[in-house]
């Protein structure tokens, strides 16, 4: 992992530091590294959205969903007929890409070529 010596005794200590936003913030390599295969499957639709989200869809092909929360960070919410307006995802979201700094959304296309070609895959 492409981290400074204290990042790395934080991971060794507390493996979910590698996803805490200050460590984030100050060096996104590790999160990034650690992260490469979801976030390029997700573009890939690796995974595919499941009944529950199909259920959803339904919900607003009726008329009847104002909105879905969601906690997942898998994007498969945007797999669906639900316009992304409709889509809060409380934790964020692996599948929408927006700067840190001050929130204007990014193309997850092309973000995700970037990850693809800068960020080194650590699992071979």
């Amino acid at each position: 992992i492409t981290a400074w010596d204290t990042e790395r005794r934080a991971i060794r200590l507390d493996p979910t530091a590698v996803v805490h936003r200050g460590m984030f913030m100050r060096n996104p390599l590790p999160y990034l590294e650690v992260r490469r295969p979801f976030i390029l499957g997700t573009r890939d639709q690796r995974w595919k959205a499941t009944a529950a989200h199909r259920f959803v869809e339904r919900l607003h092909a009726s008329g009847r969903l104002l909105r879905c929360y969601t906690q997942n960070i898998d994007g498969l919410d945007f797999q669906t007929a639900v316009p992304r307006e409709r889509i809060v995802p409380v934790h964020g979201s692996i599948g929408a890409v927006a700067c840190e700094a001050c929130g204007a959304p990014e193309d997850f296309g092309a973000f995700c070529d970037q990850v693809r070609a800068r960020i080194k895959d650590i699992y071979g």
